[in-house]
């Protein structure tokens, strides 16, 4: 199975810790505001400034792009446009998913009745004297002329 470089792990986690680093930029925000409401006219409280909340944004935004390609590869996220490079970074993801996919369907019952060919069952015809029609061996009457069998 192919494995995931360390230099793409250490862009994933980047793009991870800037997205986190934004979400708290961006919530801090709501607090600064919280706080300003709750005593307006306190000379301590000064306005909430709002460059947080739009300096975090955009912090999510470029984090979110730097786990992307970390966790995709450039070409598997769309920053190369070279199909074959994206085959070999999507590699490990469709490695793994093959193997989850195998694993779901060994566990599905219906899955292994599938593979495995049903015993055929041996069945037994009985003929009508009367006009020769071939019927179940449990039958008491011929489905052809309806004769005692």
């Amino acid at each position: 199975m192919s494995k995931i470089s360390k230099e793409r792990k250490v862009t994933y986690y980047i793009g991870m810790g800037l997205m986190i680093i934004g979400f708290l930029l961006f919530i801090s925000v709501f607090f600064q505001v919280a706080s300003f409401t709750n005593d307006p006219f306190s000379m301590t409280n000064t306005e909430p400034s709002f460059s947080n909340a739009i300096f975090g944004f955009i912090l999510i935004a470029i984090g979110g792009i730097v786990s992307n390609v970390g966790a995709k590869g450039a070409a598997g996220s769309g920053m190369i446009l070279d199909p074959d490079q994206a085959r070999e970074d999507l590699k490990p993801f469709n490695e793994a998913k093959g193997q989850m996919l195998n694993d779901v369907i060994s566990n599905i019952d219906v899955a292994n009745n599938l593979a495995k060919p049903a015993e055929e069952k041996e069945v037994i015809k009985i003929k009508c004297r009367s006009c020769g029609t071939l019927n179940e061996e449990d039958a008491k009457f011929c489905k052809g002329c309806g004769e005692t069998l």
